[in-house]
């Protein structure tokens, strides 16, 4: 009790020093109740809230405390952020089926936020490894990997505004390299090379690692009385940064639901009788949930573009275009690159380098746009695959 009150005193003092600068925002979170656990659920929902907040208003959540009836309920509900939650009241908590969903309003001190494009970043949906395929033999759900694939572009590509997934590959890639069991460090050794050729600067991937499945007795006076078989999933997604090489997120899902199927019973895993059931839905659940945190997780990216074709030296194309947000007028800058090798790791980079060469946009179509140097002479230096990068006016 003496400490609530104490933490409620400093909330109050935060909140008094912060107030003149702090704005007020109200968003939507939800989550899945797993084995019953409702509190667990509702706290996981107030941090997808929050995050979702964070996402969209420029900052993002340091440490804050959940007020639920002017009660404070929830300490130490920590998330890494730009900004620093000073009030927060959870408004309306709903329990539909087997998840939570709830409101909250906070009241955000926003710090220095990253500087942001506002172009959907282009994506390459590559294939999902399933690690041990013995574990798909109940229920013969071996193509479960390609149907997830398939779901997560599908819905990036209708629901996505941030994110212009472009390509789909279901079917595994053939690596040169001996990190058989390193799926992240086999695909930066091929991130170079999917860049050129789909035209894309971003490669999410992973692997499914655990489908295996286990049985739960009810007993009465220690007399088993019925048996139900669950089953687990569990999923590894990465994104690369194909252009700067490098890893930008990494997330596991795991979790367990009632598999209400006999265990002779052969599934489609692209049909309703699956996607409908109490396991189908929390896969599909995980699906959504990914692209959301994908979406957070590209907030403070920027937007690079590439070069793919020079005209008559006057006039260049990149690779980004109405799609991604790109608008007559607008400004790119050239980015000089250094090639550089890790030779402990064994993969390679680039260093990047601003020039004052501005390019402005003359022509937009879907995918690619036309751009014209201020000053005719810079494009002497400008060739195929060389980078740019957006130019705010903050940049002036």
């Amino acid at each position: 009790m003496i400490r609530l009150y104490k933490t409620f005193i400093f909330l109050l003092i935060v909140s008094y020093s912060f107030s003149a600068n702090a704005l007020w925002f109200e968003g939507d979170g939800e989550s899945l109740i797993i084995n019953g656990d409702i509190a667990a659920a509702r706290e996981k929902a107030i941090q997808n809230a929050l995050l979702t907040l964070m996402y969209h208003g420029g900052a993002s959540v340091n440490a804050l405390q959940v007020v639920k009836s002017g009660v404070l309920e929830i300490d130490k509900l920590t998330v890494r952020t730009n900004g620093e939650i000073v009030d927060m009241h959870l408004l309306t908590e709903n329990i539909i089926n087997d998840s939570i969903q709830v409101t909250v309003s906070a009241d955000i001190y926003p710090f220095d936020s990253c500087k942001k494009d506002n172009y959907a970043k282009p994506l390459f949906v590559g294939p999902l490894e399933l690690v041990t395929p013995s574990q798909a033999q109940l229920g013969g759900i071996y193509k479960i990997p390609e149907e997830i694939g398939q779901r997560l572009y599908s819905q990036l590509q209708t629901s996505s505004r941030q994110i212009d997934a472009r390509q789909l590959r279901t079917q595994p890639i053939a690596f040169n390299n001996n990190n058989s069991n390193d799926i992240e460090r086999q695909m930066l050794s091929v991130a170079q090379d999917i860049y050129a050729q789909y035209d894309v600067q971003y490669i999410l991937f992973g692997k499914i690692t655990d489908l295996s499945d286990y049985n739960e007795s009810t007993t009465i006076l220690g007399v088993p009385t019925s048996t139900t078989k669950y089953r687990n999933f569990q999923m590894q997604l990465y994104v690369i940064d194909a252009i700067n090489n490098k890893t930008v997120f990494q997330k596991k899902y795991q979790a367990s639901r009632e598999w209400p199927f006999d265990v002779t019973m052969r599934l489609d895993t692209s049909g309703s009788v699956f996607w409908y059931s109490d396991y189908g839905k929390l896969v599909n659940f995980y699906i959504e949930q990914s692209i959301e945190d994908i979406e957070g997780a590209f907030s403070c990216e920027t937007t690079l573009a590439s070069v793919v074709s020079i005209y008559n030296n006057e006039n260049l194309v990149i690779n980004l275009g109405q799609e991604n947000g790109v608008r007559k007028g607008d400004r790119f800058k050239v980015l000089r690159n250094q090639f550089i090798s890790f030779q402990d790791s064994g993969t390679h980079g680039s260093l990047f380098n601003e020039d004052d060469t501005v390019l402005q946009v003359v022509s937009v179509q879907p995918q690619h746009a036309l751009l014209k140097a201020t000053n005719i002479a810079d494009m002497a230096n400008i060739q195929i695959r060389d980078i740019l990068t957006p130019v705010t006016d903050d940049d002036f």
